[in-house]
C-alpha cells in the first residue's frame, strides 16, 4: 500500500423501530465538497461468521438495506480515486443504523493528516493524478469538455509518471488498468473540444484517435467510440477506416434507412441521378413510409422523364406527408398537365 490511512471516525445516529427482529444500514457516500461519490461501493461482513453482503449505492449517493441480524459487522466503502475507509459497527434489534462516510482522496486525506505517503516515489503523482481525474470526470458528465479536457491531460501525465516510477508488478498492472480507464472519456473530450475548436481540431484529433482504437479493440460493441471513430476516417478522407467502422456500427443498430438516403442525397447533388436512385430505394426498402426519399427519388425519375416514376412517388409522398415542406411544390407539379395525364 502506498498511503496508510486510519481509521475515519464517524457519528452514529440510532432511529427507534418497533416490532421487528432485525436490523437496518441507511446512510450516504459523499466527497469532500458533499457531492455523491461515482461507483462507490458498500460492503457489510458480519464479524465470526462468513456473510458478505455488496449494498447498492444510488446516484445520490445513498445506501439502504434491512434485514440485518444483530451482531458487529465491518462497514468498507471504496471507489476509484479515493481511499478506501473501513468501519466497525454494530447493529441492534429493531434500529436503522446512520452511517455517512465522506470519502477523501489520496491528496486530500495526506494535506488533512489523515494519511501518510510512504517513501514510494510513485505515490505523489498517483495521488494528483487521480484527484485530476475525480474532478474531471465531474466536469465530463455536466458536458463540460473545455472544462474536463485540461484535467485529463493532468490525470493522464500523473499516472504516467507514477505508472514510470512504480517498481512493484502488481502495482504497475494496476495503474495501467487505471490509465485505461481514463481513456476513453479523454479521447470523447479531445473529440468534443476538436469540434468547437477549429483552430486545434486536427491535432486534438489526432491525439484521441489512438485511444479510441484501443477503445474500440476492448470493446467493439461501445457504439460512442465507433462513432468518434467514423467522424476521424471521414475527416483523414479515409474511406476504407470509415466503411469498416460503419460496419460494425450497422451490426449493433440494424440498418438505417437515412444512410441509404443520405448517400442519395449526395450524389443528387453531384448531379449523379442514376446513381443516386439505388440508395434511395434502398432506404424505402427499409423504411417504407420514408416520405422525403420519395420525394427525391421522384424528381430524380423527373430528370430522367420518367413520368409515371415521378407521379407515383410524388403521390406517395403526399399521403406521408401531405404538410411536409415539399408539399405544396409536389401538388403544383402533380397539376402539370405533362404529370396529371400520367395514368
Amino acid at each position: 500500500m502506498k498511503i496508510v490511512v486510519p481509521a475515519l471516525i464517524i457519528t452514529t445516529m440510532p432511529l427507534s423501530l418497533t416490532a421487528q427482529t432485525t436490523g437496518s444500514l441507511q446512510g450516504k457516500v459523499l466527497d469532500s465538497k458533499g457531492k455523491p461519490v461515482p461507483s462507490a461501493k458498500v460492503v457489510v461482513s458480519k464479524i465470526g461468521i462468513n456473510w458478505v453482503k455488496e449494498l447498492e449505492v444510488k446516484a445520490d449517493g445513498k445506501f439502504f438495506q434491512v434485514g440485518f441480524a444483530p451482531g458487529e459487522y465491518v462497514i468498507t466503502v471504496s471507489a476509484p480515486g479515493f481511499l478506501e475507509t473501513k468501519e466497525q459497527e454494530r447493529i441492534g434489534v429493531g434500529l436503522v443504523l446512520q452511517k455517512d462516510f465522506v470519502m477523501l482522496t489520496p491528496a486530500e486525506a495526506i494535506k488533512a493528516g489523515k494519511a501518510t505517503a510512504q517513501v514510494d516515489p510513485s505515490a505523489a503523482a498517483e495521488a494528483k493524478g487521480l484527484e485530476s481525474f475525480n474532478r474531471a470526470v465531474g466536469f465530463y458528465n455536466e458536458k463540460n469538455f473545455t472544462e474536463a479536457l485540461p484535467l485529463f491531460e493532468s490525470a493522464a501525465k500523473d499516472l504516467n509518471e507514477s505508472l514510470a516510477k512504480t517498481t512493484d508488478a502488481a502495482a504497475k498492472a494496476e495503474m495501467e488498468k487505471k490509465l485505461t480507464t481514463i481513456e476513453r472519456p479523454f479521447a470523447f473530450t479531445l473529440m468534443e473540444v476538436a469540434k468547437a475548436d477549429e483552430a486545434k481540431r486536427a491535432e486534438l484529433a489526432a491525439k484521441a484517435e489512438p485511444m479510441l482504437v484501443k477503445a474500440f479493440e476492448r470493446n467493439p460493441k461501445d457504439q460512442n467510440t465507433l462513432v468518434y471513430l467514423i467522424e476521424l476516417s471521414n475527416a483523414k478522407k479515409d474511406p476504407e477506416g470509415a466503411k469498416k467502422y460503419q460496419a460494425a456500427l450497422d451490426v449493433l443498430l440494424g440498418p438505417r434507412p437515412e444512410l441509404a438516403y443520405n448517400q442519395g442525397v449526395e450524389l443528387y447533388n453531384a448531379n449523379k441521378l442514376a446513381e443516386a436512385k439505388p440508395f434511395l430505394q434502398k432506404a424505402i426498402a427499409i423504411k417504407a413510409e420514408y416520405a422525403e426519399a420519395y420525394y427525391l427519388l421522384a424528381m430524380c425519375e423527373y430528370a430522367e422523364m420518367n413520368l409515371k416514376g415521378t407521379k407515383t412517388n410524388f403521390q406517395k409522398y403526399l399521403e406521408l406527408a401531405p404538410t411536409g415542406k415539399h408539399a405544396s411544390e409536389v401538388k403544383a407539379m402533380l397539376t402539370d398537365p405533362s404529370l396529371k395525364n400520367v395514368k
